[in-house]
């Protein structure tokens, strides 16, 4: 096994929904007044689905009967609490490990793909598209969302930074390069769409942080590993990264306080619907 700091918090599913509060279903809750509504039958696809928030948000709603969603990511963890949830709550969900490049399911299989907030970190993204529109039925609406402005994600390229110097990799969660609308246009064009069939818009969402010392711990968790893995620099200097989160998300652009005394990151997501 590679080398693990003494302080990382093992990962599991849960923790996602634990970062990311209710932003992702507060965008789910716009992405789905933008779509046409589900009809009896739709086959959905909940494309790198991580904690499930596409698919809860859809089936804590009413909808139409014999509605079903195939749930996919390259994350076991995922998989298994998306799984784990859809059984709790007798979902009609399938959950499956699944690459989002290489994706099983048939030609023309989906009246509904949703890659929600993944893009950007998919690796290959033209071929991530090219899954999205191959497995999609004619006339069929692929959604896409990116985050394109994070308070947080300054905060945790600064921790990295400070504990490991401006020279070598960033982490692959943290991308310096932002990818941002016209990015996420030019993937799902190669993917097969035409610029004419996809239309853009942004919401803006609020993460709410009760904890930051409980949040500067997940997030170096999970955001902070190498290319390479962790290092025994990174164990001894944990502490320092976690307490420059901390003092970086005390202010700034899009960081403020609410009445609660919780720390409120301003979050702005761009959403791509695309017909095939």
């Amino acid at each position: 096994m590679s080398f693990q700091p003494k302080q990382l918090t093992q990962y599991q599913a849960e923790h996602l929904s634990e970062l990311q509060g209710d932003v992702s279903e507060t965008a789910i809750e716009y992405i789905l007044g933008l779509t046409p509504p589900f009809t009896e039958g739709n086959i959905i696809h909940d494309n790198a689905c991580g904690s499930g928030a596409v698919l809860s948000t859809i089936l804590t709603k009413a909808h139409p009967a014999n509605l079903h969603i195939e749930a996919t990511d390259v994350n076991p963890q995922f998989v298994e609490g998306c799984a784990e949830l859809a059984k709790k709550n007798n979902w009609p969900v399938t959950a499956t490990v699944q690459s989002a490049q290489e994706i099983t399911f048939p030609d023309n299989h989906f009246d509904y793909s949703f890659t929600n907030f993944a893009f950007h970190c998919l690796g290959d993204h033209d071929a991530a598209a090219r899954q999205v529109y191959r497995t999609l039925k004619p006339g069929g609406v692929a959604v896409a969302s990116i985050w394109v402005y994070m308070p947080h994600v300054d905060a945790l390229q600064h921790a990295h930074w400070r504990t490991r110097g401006k020279e070598g990799a960033m982490p692959v969660l943290l991308p310096l390069e932002s990818f941002v609308q016209e990015d996420l246009k030019k993937a799902l064009v190669a993917g097969g769409f035409k610029g004419e069939d996809i239309e853009f818009s942004e919401v803006t969402c609020y993460l709410k942080i009760s904890d930051l010392k409980r949040f500067a711990q997940l997030s170096w968790s999970y955001l902070g590993p190498l290319p390479t893995g962790w290092s025994q620099n990174d164990e001894e200097k944990w502490d320092k990264a976690t307490a420059d989160i901390i003092e970086q998300l005390q202010s700034g652009d899009g960081i403020t306080k609410n009445e609660k005394g919780e720390t409120v990151l301003k979050m702005v997501a761009c959403i791509g619907l695309a017909k095939k």
